[in-house]
Formats: structure tokens, C-alpha cells, sequence
């Protein structure tokens, strides 16, 4: 009668055990959303985006007009274009969906703006520019110190490329007053800092 108590109490807490267990890989849900596409070039307008990397600042960027209406269409000149920054991460930490967030900064101007770098596994194979973003998040994850949900200081020298993105929501730290991001970044090369060129 022992032994069965113990095996039935055994199986109980196998199930217990399982049924506490996590039904996704940590930091948070990964892939979905309304503008998920968007966010990773597999929006059903991702040919019409040019790759050509158009070199620009914030302070431009800033000066743009959001439309009235944010959907899940690429509306507007910014969004069919990549743009390309010469600018210093300022700070960055992972968001629940395992995007990168970077803060970005401006020295002449002293203006911030966000950029993001997608997660590896939202990205299919109708992502466009797929090798280009790998590529972009790799070169920060081997050189910089692993990110967390915490924001992390850096103040490394990057030179990014990335779709522009409209995003409504403008209480993230770093955002921009008219909602313009880079996201996802196609391109990010350090210049100095996270041991490089220092």
C-alpha cells in the first residue's frame, strides 16, 4: 500500500510539474501581432522596399510626418525605404517579443530615436533581406555584453541601416514625437566600442 501511495504521489507531481512549465522560450512570447510582418520584411509590400540604404540623421527623420492613420500597409515614402545612420547606442536591453531594442543618439543634434533589431526566429523565409538581419544582430550579440530586460548603458559608435517603421506608440524610451524607428535594422556595424576600434 506504501509503494502505491508513493508512485501516485510521484504522478501527480510529474503532472503538477508539467503542467507549471513554461509554454514558451524566455524572455516572452516571440512572434504575432498586427504589424508583426512589418517588423520583420515579410509584409506583403517587402519588394517594394528599396535596400539602396539612404543615408540620412535624426534630426531629418524627426522632422517627418507620421500619417493619420498607423496599419499594417507601408503608406509612406519612410516605410519603402532603408535608411542609413551614423549614430551611437546609447543603451539597448531585449523586449518580450526578443526584439533588440536600441536607443540610439545623435551627438550633434543630442535627439534619441529607436531602433530594433529582429528576433532570429520570427524571421521566415518570406523575410526579405533574412541573411542582412542575422547578420546585424550578430554582430552586436558577439561583440557587446549579453542583452537582458533590463536597459544596459554602452555608448558604442554604429553604423545602421533599417526599414522605417511607424510606431504609435511614443512612451518608449528613446522614441521619437512623430513615431518614426528603424525596424527592422538590416545593417549594424560597430565603429568603436564593445572592443572594437578601441
Amino acid at each position: 500500500m506504501l509503494m502505491l501511495s508513493l508512485a501516485a504521489l510521484a504522478v501527480c507531481s510529474s503532472a503538477l510539474a508539467a503542467r507549471a512549465a513554461p509554454t514558451h522560450v524566455s524572455p516572452g512570447s516571440w512572434c504575432g501581432g498586427p504589424a508583426w510582418r512589418l517588423m520583420n520584411l515579410s509584409d506583403p509590400q517587402r519588394a517594394k522596399v528599396h535596400l539602396g540604404r539612404i543615408e540620412t540623421t535624426i534630426p531629418e527623420i524627426a522632422k517627418l510626418r507620421s500619417p493619420q492613420l498607423i496599419g499594417t500597409r507601408r503608406t509612406t515614402s519612410f516605410q519603402l525605404n532603408t535608411w542609413r545612420l551614423h549614430v551611437v547606442v546609447d543603451r539597448y536591453r531585449i523586449a518580450s517579443n526578443g526584439e533588440i531594442v536600441l536607443v540610439l543618439f545623435d551627438i550633434p543634434s543630442g535627439m534619441y530615436m529607436d531602433a530594433y533589431l529582429p528576433n532570429p526566429h520570427c524571421l521566415g523565409p518570406r523575410s526579405r533581406d533574412r541573411t542582412g538581419m542575422i547578420a546585424a544582430r550578430r554582430e552586436f550579440t558577439d561583440h557587446c555584453p549579453h542583452a537582458t530586460a533590463q536597459w544596459q548603458l554602452l555608448g558604442a559608435s554604429v553604423d545602421i541601416s533599417g526599414a522605417g517603421f511607424w510606431n504609435s506608440v511614443r512612451t518608449t524610451r528613446g522614441a521619437l514625437p512623430n513615431g518614426a524607428e528603424l525596424r527592422p535594422l538590416t545593417n549594424l556595424s560597430l565603429v568603436t566600442g564593445c572592443g572594437v576600434g578601441s
